[in-house]
């Protein structure tokens, strides 16, 4: 009888956290698509900054706070990297600056770092039982595929440029991300470092640990 319960109970509960998870996929989609649609209404830096700064409480109000330390990392690393770049940052907008760093890509760069995570981690269920290569391998081409075409869309229909850099050449085909060799590198880095920080810091995907 009490095998049979808790049987019964899997089953009743199993379905409605399937259910909770496509309404929750759905949710963090229309979130981060509204975001990007929102930068060619709006001036961009005012947007990731706004967005940045809702992430937390819809994190919250959505039952997902282990998803913060994520969120920390992504940003962490978007401080650094601002810091070592901050002098090749120059658009064609006027954004804001604080201490000499363009806040715009600073906040978009968080928000990129934390967005396709979250996308990802519903669907690492999948990798159940795959050994931690195959995930940072799966992680690497979501994250190289959502960065272009992101910078691709920004750059030709947005026309977020950045003139510091505007004179190197962009990706062949894409003709996005106009900036030096070892800057190319490192937008396609970080995507794989910030995964396998989060790993080595052992962050709980809270999506992949319900199913």
């Amino acid at each position: 009888m009490i095998i049979s319960t808790v049987e019964l109970s899997e089953k009743e509960i199993k379905p409605k956290f399937r259910e909770r998870e496509k309404q929750l996929l759905f949710a963090d989609i229309f979130f981060i698509i509204s975001i990007f649609l929102f930068l060619g209404l709006f001036r961009p830096d005012w947007v990731v900054i706004a967005a940045y700064f809702l992430v937390i409480p819809y994190l919250v109000l959505t039952r997902r706070k282990a998803l913060l330390y994520h969120f920390i990392v992504a940003s962490i690393m978007a401080f650094i990297w601002m810091l070592v770049a901050k002098n090749e940052y120059g658009y064609n907008f006027d954004f804001l600056t604080v201490a000499g760093i363009n806040l715009f890509p600073l906040f978009a760069w968080a928000m990129g770092l934390f967005g396709v995570y979250i996308i990802y981690s519903h669907f690492e269920h999948i990798l159940s039982g795959q050994g931690i290569i195959r995930k940072i391998l799966s992680f690497s081409i979501f994250y190289w595929l959502m960065l272009i075409v992101v910078e691709t869309i920004a750059y030709h229909f947005f026309k977020i440029q950045n003139f510091t850099a505007i004179a190197c050449q962009g990706l062949p085909i894409f003709g996005c991300i106009h900036a030096p060799l070892w800057m190319k590198g490192t937008y396609f880095a970080m995507g794989p470092l910030f995964f396998i920080i989060c790993f080595l810091l052992k962050l709980k995907n809270p999506h992949a640990s319900k199913i």
